[in-house]
C-alpha cells in the first residue's frame, strides 16, 4: 500500500497542474491539500489552499463558492495574525467582485488590502491592488475617481521607470485640471 502524499506534496502537484492550465484538477488536489493541512492543524497553508483554490474557482466561474472559500482563506489568514495573506486574499476578493460587477465590494476589498499592505510596507503589492482599484473604476467610467487612484498606485511605488515617472507627472497635471488637487 502505498502512503499518502504529504500536504507539502499535494501543494506542489496542485501548482504543477495550476501552472500547466489544469485548472479543475488543480483545484481538487488543492481541496485535499487543505483537508490535509486543516488535519495537522497548519492552518496559514489551510488558507493559503484555500486562496488558490478561490481564484481558480473565479476564473472557472462559479463566483458564488469563489467568494465563501476566499472569504474563509481571509478568516483564517486573519486569525493566525498573517497580514500579508489576509491583504492578497481580500485583493483576490476584489477581484472576484469586480468581475461580478458588485463594484462596492470590490473597492472595499482593494482598498482594505491596499490599506494592510501599506501598513506591512509591501509598496509594491499595495501599488498594484491600487492599480487594479483604478483599472475597475476606469471600467465603470469614474474617470475622476480612476486617476485619484491610479496616481495613489504610483506614489506607493517604492522606484518608478521613467515612463512611471512621466505618467505620475501627467495624472497630476490631469488632476489640477480636474480640480482634484
Amino acid at each position: 500500500m502505498t502512503p499518502s502524499p504529504s500536504p507539502q506534496a499535494l501543494k506542489d502537484e496542485g501548482m504543477r497542474l495550476f501552472q500547466q492550465g489544469k485548472r479543475r484538477e488543480a483545484l481538487a488536489v488543492f481541496e485535499q491539500a487543505a483537508a490535509t493541512f486543516a488535519a495537522q492543524e497548519d492552518f496559514g497553508n489551510q488558507a493559503e489552499m484555500l486562496n488558490n483554490m478561490g481564484v481558480i474557482l473565479r476564473v472557472l466561474g462559479d463566483g458564488e463558492t469563489a467568494a465563501t472559500t476566499l472569504t474563509q482563506a481571509a478568516n483564517l489568514f486573519q486569525q493566525i495574525g498573517d497580514a500579508s495573506r489576509h491583504a492578497q486574499t481580500l485583493g483576490n476578493l476584489g477581484d472576484l467582485y469586480a468581475g461580478q460587477k458588485k463594484y462596492t465590494e470590490a473597492a472595499r476589498h482593494y482598498s482594505d488590502a491596499a490599506a494592510q499592505f501599506a501598513q506591512s510596507n509591501e509598496k509594491e503589492k499595495q501599488a498594484q491592488v491600487l492599480r487594479a482599484l483604478s483599472l475597475m473604476e476606469l471600467r465603470r467610467g469614474q474617470w475622476v475617481a480612476a486617476v485619484m487612484r491610479m496616481e495613489d498606485s504610483l506614489q506607493a511605488r517604492p522606484r518608478l521607470s521613467f515612463p512611471q515617472r512621466l505618467f505620475k507627472w501627467l495624472i497630476r497635471f490631469a488632476n489640477r485640471l480636474l480640480g482634484s488637487q
